[in-house]
C-alpha cells in the first residue's frame, strides 16, 4: 500500500471510489465499491 492510500485509510476515505471507509474484521472496507485494505496487503 503507498503512501497516499495509507494517508487516505488513516482519513477514512476509500482509496477507490471516495466513499467512508469502516472497520469490519480488522479490515477497513468500502460499502460503496468492496474495496478493503486487507486485499492490498
Amino acid at each position: 500500500m503507498n503512501e497516499e492510500v495509507k494517508e487516505m485509510v488513516a482519513r477514512g476515505i476509500c482509496p477507490q471510489c471516495g466513499s467512508r471507509l469502516y472497520h469490519k474484521e480488522g479490515c477497513m472496507e468500502c460499502d460503496g465499491c468492496g474495496w478493503s485494505s486487507c486485499n492490498e496487503a
